[in-house]
């Protein structure tokens, strides 16, 4: 409820509007019967001009209602704008936590289900503030509002009306955790389902090389069948306790209408009165209803406003400096890099690095080689902290790189990871992808450079050209040059490459391999590499493994 509230904290000038127009809805809801009972009463006594009279009742009926449908609209349409404003800050909010998102902490988190939580699950702020807050509040108002008109009406009809509340209540307190518990368990297997789906949409040449389509089928259909379960729960769960509630209105109808029609018989309410009371029965019951169904929004939305929130309040990784230190000027040569007794592990027991030392110095350019596992990629995602040390320091200039502000170090580095990566946008807008205010002339000087600039001349739209998932088909050795020509154009003095040629044919190896070498000029590389071509370009080969973690 507090995470609610500081959403929705802006918009209070809207709900104090809503607010005000429930107000008035639940003042023309009160007004509603009397017309009509006019007209009962006018007809029960028959006297002369009752046609008159009925004109100008059937008249003001019509105003009535017209007036409580227009509140009503209006209200809803309100509530609706200011719900939607309340999701799309919650998305935006989750989107910067997906940002942020550490390499440790994405690693072990499957996409599917952060991107379930990312779009459904937001969805349920919505849902607490329209049909959850709101209408507690404005059901609770109208229902105080009813009790007062229908005591005043007759006071042995108000008290059974009333004793309906208690079972009610009672029902919705042995009801709601269940419900909750449940709705969780839903969302948690429908969570599994876009898992699945975007595990096959992202590997699907390697399940159709290998014909498995079959045996993904049947392990999509497990997950099917256990998430329909789950729904199914929830669902009866659910039916059960509406029951329960349906039971309780029921017994309550059934006593007003027998003890109403004893109190007509003795003739201490006429019978427009008594219209009256039971029209302000069903509206009566109508709030009550409205908050047994608060029960079921609150406990099902709750669920999936958990999940999001189980995002937003964890601990900032990597954590941002309490006192930040500015980074030194850079060197013409580049900068210095500095692992000192550094240990790191993704898994408690399992270390990946144990007191690890290396030394770059600036404009130096150096290989890491060692078998798999052994950590290199880790190594180079600690310096722009994708990853942090669990022991040891990383730094740069002799400046601990925590100590540093996240933005101001990532500008100082450009990383080439080993699957070069292609936005969905044009290929000028990826170049210029982490200096956006590049001109034309700047973009294709750095495509020059990284020798992919006769390549991106020779497509239908050149550099306007959009590319990415579902766009212009390219070879990895293009794509690996057009991320070379980012890192021209970023012009960072820290230059990391993870296994830049690994995936390339000759040719392509050899224009990389060319381009590398200009673009390593000025700046202090690091490589993970194994290729001989590649190791041609360095000025030290280190190797790490085994017994070997300090050997240049």
């Amino acid at each position: 409820m507090r995470a609610l509230l500081r959403i929705y904290r802006e918009d209070w000038p809207r709900v104090v509007l809503a607010l005000g127009l429930a107000v008035l809805a639940t003042g023309a809801g009160l007004l509603k019967p009397w017309p009509l009972a006019r007209l009962v009463d006018g007809w029960t006594t028959a006297g002369p001009g009752v046609a008159s009279d009925t004109a100008r009742w059937v008249f003001l009926l019509f105003v009535v209602y017209a007036i409580h449908a227009a509140l009503g609209s209006l209200l809803n349409l309100i509530l609706i704008q200011t719900g939607l404003r309340g999701l799309r800050r919650v998305r935006q909010s989750v989107f910067d936590w997906l940002l942020g998102l550490s390499l440790r902490r994405l690693l072990g988190r499957p996409a599917g289900d952060l991107i379930y939580r990312a779009t459904w699950d937001t969805c349920a702020f919505q849902t607490l503030f329209q049909q959850g807050l709101f209408t507690f509040l404005t059901a609770g108002g109208s229902l105080v509002a009813m009790s007062v008109v229908m005591w005043q009406l007759n006071r042995t009809l108000a008290l059974v009306a009333l004793a309906t509340v208690p079972p009610l209540l009672l029902v919705m307190q042995v009801f709601s955790k269940g419900i909750g518990t449940r709705a969780s368990s839903a969302q948690s297997s429908d969570s599994r389902l876009a898992e699945r789906f975007q595990q096959v949409l992202t590997y699907l040449p390697v399940v159709q090389s290998f014909t498995a389509e079959a045996r993904e089928s049947e392990g999509f259909a497990v997950d099917a069948e256990v998430a329909l379960e789950a729904r199914a729960r929830q669902h009866r769960f659910e039916l059960v306790y509406l029951a329960g509630v349906g039971v309780a209105f029921a017994a309550g109808t059934a006593a007003i209408v027998w003890f109403g029609s004893k109190e007509l018989a003795a003739g201490r309410i006429t019978l427009g009165t008594f219209l009256v009371f039971l029209a302000y029965l069903a509206q009566f019951y109508e709030p009550l209803q409205q908050l047994s169904h608060v029960g079921t929004t609150v406990s099902n939305a709750g669920a999936g406003a958990r999940r999001v929130l189980e995002l937003l309040e964890q601990v900032p990784e990597p954590a941002p400096p309490v006192n930040p230190l500015p980074l030194p000027p850079t060197r013409a040569s580049g900068r210095q890099i500095e692992f000192k007794d550094v240990g790191f592990a993704y898994e408690p027991g399992q270390p990946v690095l144990e007191g690890f030392q290396l030394r770059v110095e600036p404009g130096e350019t150096v290989a890491i080689v060692g078998p798999s596992g052994s950590g290199k990629s880790t190594l180079l995602a600690m310096i722009p902290r994708f990853l942090d040390p669990d022991q040891g320091t990383v730094t740069m200039d002799d400046v601990d790189l925590r100590r540093l502000r996240l933005g101001e170090l990532r500008r100082a580095v450009a990383w080439l990871p080993q699957e070069p990566v292609l936005l969905p946008i044009s290929i000028a807008e990826n170049i210029a992808y982490g200096m956006p205010g590049a001109t034309r002339e700047q973009v294709e000087s750095a495509a020059r450079q990284a020798q992919v600039d006769g390549f991106i001349r020779r497509l239908p739209r050149g550099y306007d050209t959009v590319v990415g998932d579902g766009a212009v088909r390219m070879s990895v050795g293009e794509k690996q040059r057009l991320n070379l020509a980012r890192a021209f154009l970023k012009d960072a003095p820290v230059l990391l490459l993870d296994e830049p040629t690994s995936a390339l044919d000759a040719e392509s190896e050899q224009l990389v391999m060319d381009a590398l070498q200009r673009l390593r000029k000025g700046r202090t590389t690091l490589m993970v590499a194994h290729r001989v071509n590649t190791l041609s370009l360095v000025d030290r080969v280190f190797r790490i493994g085994p017994g070997r973690e300090n050997n240049g």
